[in-house]
């Protein structure tokens, strides 16, 4: 086992772009290495899990993106995520994209049954497979954790929901009021305890807030993971993401959201994912500035 005193003492890369055509998050892992990644956290780097998603194509039944390739996928990340969990390290996954939450939970239910989820993303990501319009499971893994969605992404959990809706908190969407228009099934519908708190509230007193949301965390569940989509960050600060939007947050903002979240002795491990490094500079700045602000907000 790592001796590292750091948050984090291993680093799992989950190269996974769940379109199925490649457009570029899974360059996400090699991008953050390149840019210090490892040096900067601490950790023993564990390489990167073999997962692949080559199929973009809609499954007729549930319309979700390369389903078998998810289910697959899903699977490799559980196992990878379950034996660091079960040897008590804390892992850092990096991805990819948001899809690697499917697997990750799976392995919290086997192993920490009763923690939570701290979700900090510019979307909600609870369309089904027929209401997303794109198909791609990272429109709608939380809805999954929650319990709604595609039978064969719910049966793939070792329980459904994955976890109890009072166990969740989800800080920084931006698109509620788009999704809504969408189509996207309202969270507040099958998870009614589940706290949601908006960007523009969020942005007030982030600080505040995350106190709030780990202290809820704290009351309900035993340990929690942390989830961070990089598309929370307002497309101003962070370009290089898939679906661009100047509405999120600045990383200072965000810095004052992740800096007490990772020093919470409740921490069992995080994700972090959606950056593609094939919408970045020539020198990598957002992959550089992603790196600067982890190092930055994990205690020393």
């Amino acid at each position: 086992m790592s001796t590292s005193t750091h948050t984090f003492d291993v680093i799992l890369g989950v190269p996974s772009d769940c379109s199925g055509s490649f457009a570029g998050c899974q360059f996400m892992p090699s991008a953050l290495r390149a840019a210090g990644l490892v040096e900067a956290v601490g950790a023993e780097d564990a390489g990167n899990l073999q997962v692949v998603m080559a199929d973009p194509r809609r499954d007729p039944e549930t319309g979700v993106v390369g389903l078998d390739d998810l289910l697959n996928l899903s699977a490799v990340v559980r196992d990878g995520t379950q034996e660091l969990l079960a040897a008590g390290r804390t892992p850092l996954l990096v991805g990819g994209d948001c899809t690697l939450l499917i697997g990750v939970a799976a392995a919290i239910a086997a192993t920490h049954p009763n923690a939570g989820l701290l979700f900090i993303d510019g979307h909600l990501d609870c369309f089904d497979g027929h209401s997303s319009p794109t198909g791609e499971g990272a429109d709608m893994e939380l809805a999954v954790l929650l319990g709604h969605g595609a039978q064969p992404l719910l049966d793939f959990g070792a329980r459904t929901p994955a976890f109890s809706d009072d166990r969740v908190v989800v800080l920084g969407p931006f698109d509620e009021a788009d999704a809504a228009a969408l189509g996207s099934p309202d969270p507040r519908q099958f998870a009614p305890r589940t706290r949601i708190v908006g960007v523009d509230e969020l942005a007030l007193n982030p600080s505040e807030h995350v106190r709030s949301a780990l202290a809820a965390l704290e009351a309900a569940a035993d340990g929690f993971w942390l989830h961070l989509d990089l598309d929370v960050l307002s497309s101003d600060e962070l370009p290089a993401v898939d679906y661009p939007d100047p509405r999120g947050l600045t990383f200072d903002e965000l810095r004052s959201v992740l800096r007490p979240a990772f020093a919470s002795p409740h921490l069992i491990g995080a994700s972090v994912a959606i950056l593609n490094p094939t919408l970045d500079t020539a020198d990598g700045d957002c992959a550089n500035r992603v790196v600067e602000l982890l190092a930055a907000t994990l205690p020393r």
